[in-house]
């Protein structure tokens, strides 16, 4: 039996290595993406004490409680009112609790500023993107055989505008953790600040026709005085 009871506790450690393997996340490019991903590690270390806490009470419970050579029957408890109201208060604390942290993070993600230092129009169409700078004449279009290439500024608060002429379209970068749609005839809205210069590939994540794997674009993000030099050679003003 000990032998068994030893294949249960490696057999529920191998689990749990496996869980938090498979909700591994990229490494957030943007402060928003940073709190989505601290919300995702909090609902996997939840997750996974929880799975650990009932197998473990299950593999306790066949052991303890298992048929007896004997004769004997396996003692049973009722009545207990402290486990009862254990079992029932604790699971929906812990609900609560993560939905507090969902709506604040919620909260976070979708907060919109009056006044953000750079606006950005992202116009989403079959198959391609078109990105305008707000308050300049630069507009970087791709075509179907490559995509632009967005140059944002590092640490500032960027709003992206999001448009579409034809159907449904998603912006996406894998590294900001964050994905928002694009619906025609409406303009959403997200905001993002990038915390590290890098490149940062990005794609539409909604199906939506022939050449939707063509639909790619790719974001540099550079220091804020290189960025306002990069535009002032566009043709954006300093």
């Amino acid at each position: 039996m000990d032998r068994w009871l030893t294949r249960l506790l490696s057999a529920i450690a191998l689990i749990i290595v496996v869980a938090f393997l498979t909700g591994c996340a990229p490494e957030p490019a943007t402060t928003e993406g940073a709190r989505v991903k601290a919300l995702y590690d909090t609902f996997m270390v939840a997750a996974v004490v929880v799975f650990a806490l009932v197998a473990g009470l299950i593999g306790w419970s066949i052991v303890r409680y298992r048929a007896r050579d004997d004769g004997r029957e396996a003692s049973t408890a009722h009545g207990n009112i402290g486990l009862e109201v254990a079992w029932w208060s604790l699971p929906t604390l812990l609900v609560i609790g993560l939905f507090i942290l969902t709506a604040q993070v919620l909260a976070t993600v979708d907060r919109r500023t009056d006044d953000p230092p750079l606006t950005v129009t992202v116009t989403g169409f079959q198959w391609q993107w078109q990105f305008a700078y707000a308050d300049t004449d630069v507009v970087l279009t791709g075509s179907t055989d490559g995509g632009p290439e967005l140059v944002l500024p590092v640490g500032e608060r960027i709003a992206f505008d999001l448009e579409s002429p034809d159907v449904i379209h998603a912006f996406w970068v894998p590294q900001f953790l964050i994905k928002r749609d694009i619906i025609p005839g409406k303009t959403n809205r997200i905001e993002l600040t990038i915390q590290e210069p890098g490149t940062y590939r990005g794609q539409c994540a909604e199906f939506c026709g022939l050449l939707h794997d063509r639909m790619t674009f790719s974001i540099r993000a550079v220091p804020a005085d290189e960025f306002r030099t990069w535009l002032s050679q566009q043709g954006g003003g300093g």
